[in-house]
């Protein structure tokens, strides 16, 4: 996660019409939202690639080649 901080700290000319202030409030707005979306995303991942670590890392078990062997009728070792 990001240590992004947004504080509402945007300035506002004194003489905006309406549609600039809407315009600026909308600008944070869409902001706002594109950077929860990263941080999501971000998250996902960083997740991802633990399960994907945690997989790779995983000892054998010893037994395993024995209990597919006996699966098929053979003899182990």
């Amino acid at each position: 996660m990001s240590a992004v901080v947004m504080a509402r700290t945007y300035a506002v000319p004194r003489g905006a019409t309406a549609f600039e202030r809407g315009s600026i409030r909308l600008a944070e707005t869409v902001t706002r939202w594109a950077t929860r979306r990263a941080e999501r995303r971000q998250d996902r991942h960083e997740a991802m690639l633990v399960a994907i670590q945690a997989e790779q890392t995983r000892k054998a078990d010893p037994r395993a080649a024995d209990h597919m062997l006996a699966q098929v009728g053979l003899s182990g070792r």
